[in-house]
């Protein structure tokens, strides 16, 4: 699903004709961009299985300063490159660099390790996440016009079963991900050790 679909799909709701370009100066047109880019933002910033990247290292310019991908929409510090307990406290964003809150400076001289928030296209997005943005930018292009109660609440209902569809998928993805480790799969197997014995206590074990 790309941009243009969900635009169309907005106009269609409060019955304007789509349109071939999503630049386009009419008034709806501009209304439903505008709408759309607040709800990918609202919605992709609350961080989900596809838009979350771990441990990225960010290295300091020739000035000393550390820049914040362009893309990120949240930045926690995971580390940095001092090995003293409590020093990734100190750095934070603010702005587009990594903030030192003790020196008071955006010029840290050292590499930090984030976990971030990034914002992806809308083409690069998962179907089932694509979908919930369509249904809730739908649902709020719908009440900017001032549509009736009956049809907003049919649009509510639709975007929360989106949600629950999302939300289902998550779940999956993070149950997948949990069972994807050494000792998950140990569990899993019933192994004991390197011999292969099997313990009936353990989930995949079995009595001999």
């Amino acid at each position: 699903m790309d941009r243009a679909t969900i635009i169309n799909s907005m106009l269609s709701v409060i019955g304007e004709s789509g349109v071939s370009s999503t630049t386009s100066t009419h008034p709806s047109v501009q209304t439903a961009s505008r709408i759309l880019e607040t709800e990918d933002v609202d919605f992709q910033q609350v961080g989900w299985w596809f838009n979350r990247e771990y441990k990225l290292t960010l290295v300091p310019n020739s000035e000393g300063r550390v820049s914040v991908p362009a893309d990120a929409l949240d930045v926690r510090i995971a580390d940095v490159n001092v090995q003293q307990p409590g020093e990734k406290l100190r750095y934070t964003r603010r702005g587009n660099y990594i903030y030192d809150a003790i020196k008071h400076t955006n010029i840290i001289n050292t590499k930090v390790y984030v976990d971030l928030v990034v914002r992806l296209p809308i083409e690069s997005l998962p179907s089932v996440a694509a979908s919930y943005i369509m249904h809730k930018a739908r649902e709020a292009m719908y009440i900017d016009d001032d549509g009736d109660s009956f049809k907003t609440e049919k649009l509510q209902l639709a975007t929360a079963f989106a949600m629950a569809k999302l939300k289902a998928v998550e779940l999956q993805m993070i149950a997948a991900n949990a069972l994807d480790n050494p000792t998950a799969r140990l569990l899993l197997s019933g192994m004991t050790g390197t011999n292969g014995s099997r313990n009936p206590n353990l989930i995949g074990g079995r009595i001999r």
